[in-house]
This record gives C-alpha cells, structure tokens and sequence, in this order.
C-alpha cells in the first residue's frame, strides 16, 4: 500500500446492548477470580474501600475519554487523540503503554482459564518460586486457546459481539449467584474485624490494593469500548451509554465478590493473617470455598466459569489490540502493514503478529501474577493522556461538535490526571522501573519504523512531549523513595501522595498549554474525518 494511499475504513456494525455486552465481556475476565483474593492479602477486610475508591478513579477516567472519544469516534483513539491533541510522540507513547498492556491482556486471560484448569488436569502448571507457571503441556494448550480466539476474529465484527453478547449473559449470572450460595451457606461477620481489625494494613494497605491486588486491572478492559469507537452505529449515544453501564454493573459484582470472600474465608487460612493467604488458599478460591462447604453445584459452574469468563475477555482483547495497531498505522508509528483489512473487514496481519508476540511474552511471564503486574505497568500510565487530550481540545476545536460535553472539565480532567499519577505511585518501584524499560524499547521501535519509512512520516513534535520527561522523574524519583512496591520507604505516605499532587498539576498545566498549534490540529483532525 503507498503512503498517500487513504486506509480503508472499519465498519460501522455494533449497536448499545452490543457495546455495552463488549465491555462488560472485556472487564469481567480473570479479575473476578483472582482480584478478592490478592486485595485481601494487600488490605484486608478494607479491600472493599479498594474496590470502591478504585471504581471511582476508574468513572472519572471513563468521564474525561466519554467526551474526547464521542467527540472523534475512531478506532484505537487512546491512540489517536493525544496525536491529534499534542502531535506524533504523544500518541506514540499513550499507543505504545496501551499496546503492551493489550498484547498481553489475552494471554493473562488464557493462563487464567489453565490455573483453574490444573484442579483436575494436574499436568498443566507447576508450582515453582512460589508461584505456579505454565508446563510444556500447558503452554501447548495456551497456543491452541489463543488460536482460537484469533479465529473467531477473523471471521469479524459481528460474529464477536454475537459471541459476547452469549457469554456476558452468563459472566453476569455466575459472578453473582456464587457469591450470594458461598453468604448463605456460611458468612461470618467477624471476618471483618477479628484478624488484625478491618483495616490492618492501613490506608496504605487500601491504596496499595488498587494497582497491585488486581483491582486496576480488573477493570481496566472499559477501554476496549474507546477503541471499538470506529465501529459503533451511533457513537454520540451508545458510548457514555455503555461505559457508565460497565462500570457500575461490574463494580456492583466486584463488591459483592469481596465482600463473600471476606465473610467465608475458612479461620485456618487466616492463621499467619491476611497477609499469608495467598500461601493457604487454594488454586480457585470460590471454587475451593464451594467444594469445602458442600456446595458442590457451585463448585463445578466456578469451574466452567474459570474457562468462560477469562476467555470472553481474552475474545475480545484479541480484537480490540489489533484495533490499536491499526491506529498506530494510521499515525505512521507502527508499519503499514497493520492497515490491510480481510473481507470481513479484520486487520487481519494486525491480529495474527500479535498472536505471535503475545505466545512470546509468556516465556518470561509464565504465571498470571507476574503477567498482571507487567501488564498494570503499562496500562496505568498510558491514562495519563486522556485529561490533556480533553482540554486541549476545548482550545484547539472548540467549534467540533461534543455529543457527550463534561461538565467543569478543568477540574475534572486536572483530578484525572492527579488521581491517575497517584495510581501510579501506589504501584511501587518495581513496577515503575518496569515502565522505564517499556518506554526504552518502544523508543527503538518507533526510530526502527521512521527510519524504514524513509521521511514519509510527519515531524516527532518533541516540543509537546517535553513535559513527560519531569513527569517520569517525578513518578520515578517519589516512587523509589516511597514506601510501595520494593521503594526505600523514606517519603512518608501522604508527603509524597503531596507532592505528587502539586507536582502532577503543575506539569498538567505545562502540558495543556504545550499543546499543538490551533490550526495545526484541526488538520489533523479534519484528515481523520475524511
């Protein structure tokens, strides 16, 4: 395909229900079945404040995108709007975390569904340094599960929202029947108090659970609704529709999920305290809980919602990735390659190298733990754009019709952008070091794929991305220095959550006002709208 060759277009097939069964089908995965687990062990019985501070950060985030993505409708946009917004390294960096933390979304799913599996074909995962991680068999059946998902893709759009829409009705029903069994057969109030008090970790302990006790991640998969915007029938009305809708609905099972954890947790489990449950809990806590108290029924639709759930995700991750490369084509950061659509109108390269790399990351990600870690690494940092994005564009394209309009947009979008750094932080170093190497190696695949091109591509725009380079050192600088995640601990909890804050508004009003030129982006945009 020549450069000056105008990409073909996704089409336009999916209606509100369908969207709105895409992401609930993309949030509820592997989260529900692991999530309870690692919040209690990180917060205790306080997790539940963890689920419910965590929902909020996430409606705030889906708030600023509601306008940003109705405003230009088009796929991969977490992606494409901070290009249009603040120029070419922008979008490459939002892109680029986004890319990583997708491309590896299906495979966490997948060794989700073996996990579970390994209760009754043993021969899958192994435990090892604490942890259990994928056999030789087990990886054999993770490349089949993933070459699934990738042929059902490729068959198109419409035949994956029928599929989700088959599966949400029952990643609903599940997730809600157990835990109400799990209470009515055995709940103990004194769970929440008797163990080191409802809190023994602290507020710390209830920050900490967000990034790092899977909550984050559990319900990061809203933002497959952003990329699928290429697709919708009527975007002005079906998108703040179907965000609001996910969040609230799942928030709703997450909470009811902790709350059934807490009040049954067997008292053995407990005998070295929240902390140590991770060791005493069974691979499939619900299931194992089910099993214990007769509760067999239970127990075996866990074990087929172990397979169902995390694989719906996984369907639909499979898809939304190979929407983002597109959008990465279109920006000219990722080869042309990823532009070329098959008769079902599926990138369809887009979908099978992913699958390549994602089988590769599973080498020295071998368990779902260590994955969902990498993956939270990336995805909770590629945020961080959306709240420039939307003011900037208050300025730059204040005339461009806003079917979904934010009220106060300044200080919701500055609160985004603080709130979004704090989630960072809470991370810890060791992840945050993590997001250092990411950007490294999307830095040498960006220079790759510009130089190949040969100067067919449009300026880098460094002058608008300057402001990440204070952004970094000041996540990197309180993050090592704080006391999450392998941090020196020397920063006390709220100075550096302080200083985060000033120093997080500060750079968010650089940022807007370093924004590309008014003209410069209105014809970037126009040569969307085309």
């Amino acid at each position: 395909m020549k450069a000056d060759t105008p990409p073909p277009s996704l089409r336009r097939k999916i209606g509100p229900i369908g969207l709105l069964f895409t992401g609930i089908t993309s949030v509820i995965g592997s989260g529900w079945l692991f999530a309870a687990m690692y919040a209690s062990q990180i917060a205790g019985p306080a997790a539940i404040l963890s689920w419910v501070i965590g929902a909020a950060i996430v409606l705030v985030i889906a708030l600023v995108y509601a306008e940003t993505v109705t405003m230009l409708p088009i796929a991969g946009s977490i992606a494409r709007i901070p290009f249009f917004s603040h120029g070419s390294m922008n979008g490459y960096i939002a892109g680029w975390l986004c890319f990583v933390a997708y491309l590896s979304t299906a495979p966490i799913e997948v060794m989700a569904i073996l996990d579970y599996a390994t209760n009754y074909f043993p021969g899958l995962t192994v435990g090892a340094y604490g942890d259990r991680v994928l056999t030789g068999e087990g990886f054999a059946v993770a490349t089949a599960l993933m070459c699934l998902f990738v042929f059902i893709n490729l068959m198109g759009v419409a035949w994956l929202a029928t599929s989700n829409t088959i599966i949400t009705f029952w990643k609903l029903l599940i997730p809600s029947i157990a835990p109400i069994a799990l209470m009515l057969t055995a709940f103990d109030p004194g769970r929440f108090t008797d163990y080191g008090g409802f809190a023994p970790s602290g507020m710390a302990g209830v920050f900490a659970a967000i990034p790092s006790g899977g909550i984050l991640f559990s319900f990061i998969g809203f933002r497959a609704l952003l990329d699928m915007a290429g697709e919708v029938r009527k975007p002005q009305r079906d998108i703040p529709f179907a965000l609001l809708g996910t969040i609230v609905i799942c928030a709703t099972v997450y909470l009811l999920l902790q709350v059934a954890f807490i009040g049954v947790i067997p008292a053995a489990d407990l005998k070295d305290g929240w902390s140590g449950i991770a060791a005493t809990v069974p691979g499939g806590p619900f299931a194992a809980f089910a099993a214990l108290l007769g509760l067999k029924w239970v127990a075996l639709t866990l074990y087929v919602d172990a397979a169902v759930s995390p694989g719906g995700t996984g369907l639909a991750y499979v898809g939304v990735t190979a929407r983002l490369n597109y959008a990465m084509s279109e920006n000219g950061h990722f080869p042309r390659l990823f532009l070329k659509l098959n008769r079902a109108g599926v990138p369809f390269w887009a979908i099978v190298v992913n699958l390549v790399f994602g089988l590769v990351m599973m080498a020295p990600f071998p368990s779902w733990q260590s994955l969902v870690s990498f993956t939270s690494s990336a995805a909770t940092l590629s945020l961080v754009f959306g709240p420039l994005s939307l003011i900037a564009m208050r300025h730059q394209l204040p005339d461009h019709p806003r079917p979904f309009r934010v009220r106060w947009a300044l200080p919701v979008a500055a609160l985004c952008f603080v709130l979004t750094s704090w989630v960072v932080y809470w991370t810890g170093w060791e992840t945050n070091g993590k997001v250092l190497l990411i950007l490294l190696i999307g830095l040498a695949v960006v220079a790759g794929v510009r130089r190949a091109g040969r100067g067919e591509h449009g300026p880098l725009h460094l002058r608008q991305a300057a402001w990440m380079v204070p952004y970094i050192l000041l996540l990197g600088v309180t993050s090592y220095l704080g006391g999450y995640g392998g941090g020196l601990d020397l920063l006390p909890e709220w100075l550096a959550m302080a200083v985060i804050a000033a120093g997080s508004l500060a750079i968010f009003f650089v940022a807007v006002r370093t924004r590309l030129p008014d003209a410069e982006a209105r014809a970037l945009v126009a040569t969307a709208d085309e």
